[in-house]
């Protein structure tokens, strides 16, 4: 028989070999199937936090209400400081009001517009309505949404969005009358008690904007074409196992799983484009974005608003 130069048989060492490789090849696939399983779990344990972000942002968007007479702090996020005047009531404005927004714009240390690096962002966070209520940067974004590690993508000089929560425009929205093509300065509300069932509106959405930061306020054109041949908003998430998160009026949130690959596919694309195209749908597709609409307007249109027929 065979031997090495230790004197140990070849055979012996092939055998040795062939366990060694056995017990690789177990390992490997032990760790083939546990690292899927660790992913998910990770993606889950990201999941809860963002439902637990929406909860305290719900939460100090009604706790700003009840120190403010009902009146809703600002959806939008423009002027350095927060404030902001409006047209009021924005479907016939015949005066100006001063809005506090829940955060203010991306800025340097100067209070001047800039958004190269996430402290940028989180200045204008400090100085919103919303963050004597919730002092907490983490709590504005989702860890699924990573935008903010790469330039944006329509605007490479500016950085990508960190914050990822927005605000729809019906709620105390920068609005300027007919000024807005949207139309939903017909649907505004100014105050709580004028939400109608407040457990089924949704006021925070999950906006994943290829833009740069989520600009402003989140918006749905309520005019136009007939829904739901085509989708006439800005970006939603679809980070949650293809579904969307959303805090409601009430303090509430749920997470909304889309069945249907066309609207999963419009949501992606707009991430992916950097912008917010009316995206078309075909005969059968986009049905499934009723939910939304129907949760989206929270009151009765102002008469004559030329919204398209509404999924109530």
């Amino acid at each position: 028989m065979e031997s090495d130069r230790e004197g140990a048989p070849v055979r012996y060492l092939n055998r040795r070999w062939f366990e060694i490789l056995a017990i690789t090849g177990c390992v490997a696939f032990g760790l083939a199937i546990l690292f899927p399983a660790a992913g998910m779990a990770r993606g889950v344990a990201k999941g809860n936090v963002c439902m637990t972000n929406l909860h305290m942002l719900m939460r100090s968007w009604l706790a700003y209400a009840e120190d403010n007479n009902a009146q809703i702090v600002g959806s939008a996020t423009y002027e350095a400081n927060g404030w902001q005047y409006q047209g009021y009531p924005a479907w016939a404005p015949s005066g100006r009001i001063l809005v506090k927004n829940f955060v203010a714009m991306p800025q340097d240390q100067n209070g001047a517009y800039r958004y190269q690096e996430v402290q940028d962002e989180i200045r204008g966070l400090k100085r919103g309505g919303l963050w004597p209520y919730l002092e907490n940067e983490a709590a504005y974004h989702c860890p699924l949404d990573t935008r903010y590690l790469k330039p944006a993508v329509t605007m490479p000089m500016s950085l990508g969005g960190y914050r990822s929560y927005s605000i729809g425009c019906v709620y105390n929205g920068f609005a300027y009358g007919n000024g807005w093509a949207t139309g939903e300065y017909y649907a505004t509300v100014y105050k709580t008690n004028e939400i109608k069932s407040p457990s089924s509106k949704i006021v925070f959405v999950e906006e994943i904007s290829g833009m740069g930061y989520n600009d402003n306020t989140w918006n749905l054109f309520l005019m136009g074409a007939t829904f739901p041949n085509y989708w006439p908003g800005d970006p939603l998430s679809c980070l949650h196992n293809q579904g969307s998160p959303f805090g409601f009026a009430d303090g509430h949130v749920e997470s909304r799983l889309w069945r249907d690959p066309a609207v999963i596919k419009a949501f992606t694309d707009q991430v992916k484009n950097g912008s917010n195209p009316q995206y078309q749908f075909g005969p059968g597709e986009g049905a499934d974005l009723c939910w939304f609409v129907r949760h989206y307007v929270p009151r009765t249109p102002q008469p004559g608003s030329g919204f398209y027929p509404l999924p109530w």
